[in-house]
């Protein structure tokens, strides 16, 4: 298997998609935000627009930048955007890569007034070139995403610790089910909160990190790798 060539984008990632979910607060103002970019247009053959690298995504750093892609591939479409309702955008990207440049990208552009990211969804595994034809909307939209919270989990998981007082005990007691939750199979599409405005990118980037680890464990044969050896290996630096 890992002599089987990765299907991976325009820009040079690997092809692991990612559906980030944003709430729309001004339905009309994020359709004239739209029309603003020059990065953004409406798609005449189907009901989306898209998302380019060109104007202001430009400058966006990938693999493979702007300036070193040849002029006949141009625009590039680096994701798909979906007015699902009035209240729902969704924003369809081919990487990990291309969804952590674009939260803050968009968060840059669109006022928070008018829109908030709040979940994402991955896919949890790679392609190979024998699948040209996949596409992120075909693959979030035919099965339904499994939804994990990691906050949720760790604020019963504090109020459990709260009433031990024994420094060890407590370490331990914290230890066991972060082990176990790390050890989990991961679903082939995870759906998780997104806390971006309270957090920064950071905490969603080791996310996505861990997840391409797995992924690319899995796709070389180890199907048993998981979140919890992948974290044992960046402790190790041998990632």
């Amino acid at each position: 298997m890992e002599d089987k060539p990765l299907l991976a984008t325009t820009t040079g990632e690997y092809f692991q998609p990612v559906r980030l979910h944003y709430q729309v607060f001004d339905h009309e103002g994020l359709l004239r935000t739209f029309r603003k970019l020059r990065c953004v247009d409406r798609d005449r053959t189907q009901p989306r627009w898209v998302w380019l690298y060109q104007g202001e995504a430009k400058s966006l750093r990938f693999k493979r930048s702007h300036a070193e892609l040849p002029k006949h591939l141009h625009p590039i479409i680096i994701g798909s955007l979906y007015v699902r309702t009035k209240d729902k955008l969704l924003l369809d990207v081919r990487s990990c890569e291309r969804a952590l440049l674009a939260i803050p990208f968009f968060d840059e552009h669109l006022p928070r007034n008018v829109a908030k990211v709040t979940e994402a969804e991955v896919v949890n595994k790679l392609f190979g070139t024998t699948d040209p034809n996949v596409t992120p909307d075909r693959l979030f939209d035919a099965q339904t995403s499994t939804a994990v919270d990691g906050e949720a989990m760790l604020e019963k998981l504090a109020d459990r610790l709260a009433a031990i007082e024994d420094p060890l005990e407590k370490l331990r007691v914290g230890a066991e089910p972060m082990e176990a939750e790390g050890k989990r199979p991961l679903p082939e599409i995870e759906r998780f909160p997104v806390h971006y405005y309270e957090d920064g990118i950071h905490g969603f980037a080791l996310t996505l990190r861990l997840r391409q680890i797995v992924a690319r464990q899995h796709w070389v044969g180890n199907t048993e790798y998981t979140v919890f050896d992948a974290i044992q290996a960046s402790v190790r630096g041998s990632t």
